[in-house]
């Protein structure tokens, strides 16, 4: 998922250059959208992470992790309480 975040970031900066016009991407245009290629790339890595996240959730990785959480907890209590 990192990728996915780090991706969406390099192009919402290349994105914000092409707008303040440092670079000139704005001339790539997708005919069917209408929509700078930029614009059509942040989509798809937004729709990407938004995919990610609830493919984990369905899984039910965040379940796993609290409970992983809570036995460790109680792991670290009990050697507390030994010393």
């Amino acid at each position: 998922m990192i990728w996915w975040v780090l991706g969406l970031t390099v192009l919402s900066i290349l994105s914000y250059l092409s707008d303040v016009g440092v670079i000139n991407l704005q001339g790539m245009r997708v005919p069917f959208l209408n929509a700078s290629l930029l614009s059509v790339l942040i989509l798809l890595a937004a729709a990407g992470i938004l995919a990610r996240m609830l493919y984990m959730k369905r899984r039910g990785r965040r379940e796993e992790l609290q409970k992983r959480i809570q036995d460790l907890e109680s792991k670290l209590a009990a050697l507390g309480s030994q010393k």
